[in-house]
């Protein structure tokens, strides 16, 4: 087993399989700027090699198991402009469509929470399990009052379907793995201290497989869900959210840890 780390993010080859391991346990995994970036660069890096046969996402451990518990909010404290909260989503985009382009098979192994651009990382692999602490979702209408670009919308439709999209936004909870199996979109609930093993296991099998009929699949629906959204347009809901009063307040009251006073506006 080959490993290369930098701060955030940690590269494991076992066998063909590459493991990318978010490593900002002291936070959850929460997705920083830094670590953005360097997840963007290696997907597209693995785009490039032919010896990765899978890949496997999952989030260091510290106190507490996680995932990926969001976003960090020091970028979105920042932004002010139109063209800044745009570029915030740009970055976002550019890097689950790296993940989403890749030809190999790609796998989300989560443990504890799974939450916002996390849960996005996950819905745009290919297969996921969980453990018992997984607990999926956008609470985005209970924190900081922001809301999703019409794309990502339609990749969270196309997993769960609209009805649970929007029970997931509406009810502000996050959904625990009983009711996380019972959506379908999840392959398998293994015991805590199986999720690694069994993360290889299924991405060995996947590799086994015969690997132009995985390609096409996953590249024919993706092309399906992006003419669904070709002609969306979405700036107006993204901005009345990023530039509104609220935004603000979520955010402030987010890093106080209260409960923000929203005023629709």
């Amino acid at each position: 087993m080959k490993t290369s780390e930098t701060t955030e993010v940690v590269r494991q080859r076992r066998g063909s399989v590459e493991w990318v391991i978010f490593n900002r346990p002291e936070a959850l995994n929460a997705m920083s700027p830094a670590m953005e970036e360097t997840l963007t660069r290696v997907f597209l890096d693995l785009a490039q090699d032919d010896s990765v046969k899978a890949l496997v996402l999952t989030g260091a451990t510290g106190k507490r198991p996680s995932f990926m518990a969001g976003a960090d909010f020091g970028a979105l404290e920042d932004a002010r402009t139109e063209a800044e909260f745009l570029e915030l989503e740009g970055h976002s985009e550019t890097l689950i469509a790296a993940l989403e382009a890749l030809k190999i098979p790609t796998l989300a192994a989560i443990a504890g929470p799974c939450v916002g651009g996390g849960a996005l990382i996950a819905a745009a692999c290919d297969v996921r399990i969980i453990s018992p602490s997984a607990r999926f979702g956008f609470p985005i209408a209970r924190t900081v009052g922001n809301c999703l670009s019409a794309l990502n919308y339609q990749r969270l439709i196309d997993l769960f379907g609209p009805a649970m999209t929007k029970e997931m936004v509406f009810s502000a909870r996050l959904v625990d793995a009983i009711g996380l199996m019972a959506s379908g979109a999840f392959r398998e609930l293994v015991a805590e201290e199986e999720l690694e093993s069994a993360a290889q296991r299924v991405s060995e099998h996947l590799t086994q497989l015969a690997p132009l009929t995985l390609w096409a699949t996953k590249t024919v629906l993706r092309r399906l869900r992006d003419a669904q959204v070709a002609n969306v347009q979405d700036e107006d809901a993204l901005l009345g959210c990023y530039q509104s009063a609220d935004f603000r307040e979520g955010v402030s009251a987010f890093q106080q840890k209260r409960s923000p006073a929203w005023q629709g506006r």
